[in-house]
């Protein structure tokens, strides 16, 4: 993802240069292929097009800036003398809006190529129907004076149809020729008569010339098409980037929510289990209250009852420490059911008089409201006392 938005970013470090030759109404047509980056030129790929068949649109399968430059019978190539009205001295009574003009100007010469704007319109719209768009035009050999400042030690370059002698950084002459298979060493590259005015050509699109006229304005829509073609793509990749993480963001937002939900869950089923117990104790507290209700154990003028007739019981020997009705089994502790012992009274004291002892439990035996009696404990303490606990059931 991340090489093809740098792609994307890139694209105008690559570029298409087609060249196309109208002889004898044949049209010939090569394509080069040249990466510019970081200032260094490289050819990548050089191949003739043939640009009548359909097919032709698949070698320019990257979204590159097409430089497009044009020669052969439909261009008019001339020297002339670098005065006023030279333009119309050429095209004598033709209308000059009907002629694309590409010169070359020297101090005294100008070195012009013309060719009517049909001939041109009628390729980039060729070119513009499959989207494909031209950004940069040529015309005529004498687009070969970008090379000029480094071609020095050439005395003639040549393009597929022209030579163009060459003095001092100077055009001296053209001459038209047949093609032959001389190679230039541009830089360290090695280029043929195909590839050499293409370069050129992109030099010119590069490294604007100042010597050099030609109004390109007619190709402002084709680059603003290449513009919108590009940043279109830059806001589409954006535009999945920022759905994938919408998405993804929407994936982690939804574990969060379904962990945060089952979490829930868990202690909503935890409620109502604490819930169902409460319940369930609350019902047990109520039947258990009217179990001690109807036993009237619990009821407050028994107990007062019950502790006033022992207590009447005791002798002077006696005494009572405590009383406790319905003791509970054992020590109460957290989150322990507490039980309580029904229908108990337990009763532990000191006692100086083993006879006096005995007579109150048999007083204690004689109350209608006592079943049974058990003496849990009788010990001595001291020489005088003994302590004692007993059971009584009701």
């Amino acid at each position: 993802m991340i090489d093809k938005i740098k792609s994307i970013l890139n694209y105008t470090k690559g570029y298409y240069v087609i060249g196309i030759t109208l002889k004898a109404h044949t049209l010939n047509c090569h394509l080069i292929e040249l990466s510019f980056k970081d200032d260094n030129l490289k050819l990548v790929n050089s191949c003739p097009l043939d640009f009548n068949d359909e097919s032709f649109i698949s070698k320019l399968n990257k979204d590159y800036p097409i430089i497009l430059h044009i020669e052969g019978d439909s261009i008019i190539n001339k020297a002339v003398e670098n005065k006023t009205g030279y333009r119309k001295n050429l095209i004598f009574k033709a209308n000059q809006d009907d002629f694309y003009f590409y010169e070359y100007h020297q101090n005294e010469t100008i070195y012009i190529s013309v060719t009517r704007k049909s001939n041109v319109d009628e390729l980039l719209e060729k070119l513009s129907a499959k989207h494909k768009y031209v950004t940069h035009l040529s015309l005529g050999p004498f687009v070969m004076a970008n090379l000029l400042p480094i071609a020095k030690n050439y005395s003639e370059l040549s393009s597929s149809n022209h030579t163009v002698k060459i003095e001092n950084k100077n055009i001296l002459s053209f001459d038209n020729k047949e093609e032959s298979n001389k190679q230039f060493n541009i830089n360290g590259d090695v280029f043929n008569e195909k590839e050499l005015a293409l370069l050129a050509s992109f030099f010119g699109c590069k490294f604007p010339n100042t010597s050099i006229e030609f109004d390109t304005s007619f190709l402002d829509k084709n680059r603003s098409e290449l513009k919108f073609k590009k940043w279109f793509k830059i806001a589409g990749v954006f535009t999945l980037i920022f759905f994938l993480v919408a998405l993804l963001v929407s994936h982690q937002l939804l574990d969060v929510y379904s962990n945060t939900l089952a979490e829930k869950k868990s202690l909503s089923i935890v409620s109502q289990q604490n819930i169902e117990k409460l319940n369930t104790l609350k019902e047990e507290k109520i039947v258990k209250e009217k179990i001690l209700q109807s036993s009237g154990i619990s009821n407050k003028s028994f107990i007062t009852k019950y502790i006033a007739d022992i207590g009447n019981t005791v002798p002077p020997s006696l005494s009572i420490k405590a009383i406790h009705v319905m003791p509970y089994y054992k020590k109460i502790k957290p989150m322990e059911k507490i039980n309580f012992d029904i229908n108990t009274i337990s009763i532990s004291g000191e006692s100086e008089d083993d006879k006096m002892f005995n007579q109150w439990i048999k007083s204690i035996e004689s109350l209608k409201w006592i079943k049974k009696i058990e003496i849990e404990d009788y010990s001595q303490e001291t020489a005088r006392e003994n302590k004692f606990s007993i059971t009584i059931k009701i």
